[in-house]
């Protein structure tokens, strides 16, 4: 079953090797649904597992983030 998507806009690449699989945060459409927030691996433009996230969804996992590394603070290992 062929995937059916567009790459709205690239925001960022979180991880990965250039030229292998990348994990990646963009905004991508997925079949005839609106563009959302997508979390995922990608490898030669091609989509692998990952996740999609609406507005909402979005600003709370900011939201989330921001309060778990609050600015200036290290991650504990």
């Amino acid at each position: 079953m062929a995937k059916e998507f567009e790459l709205v806009r690239k925001i960022a690449v979180l991880g990965g090797r250039e030229g292998g699989t990348t994990k990646e945060i963009n905004i991508v459409r997925w079949g005839q649904f609106g563009p959302q927030i997508d979390i995922r691996r990608w490898k030669a433009g091609e989509p692998g597992k990952g996740i999609t996230l609406n507005e909402a969804e979005a600003r709370k996992l900011l939201q989330m983030l921001s309060l778990e590394f609050p600015t200036g603070s290290a991650v504990s290992q």
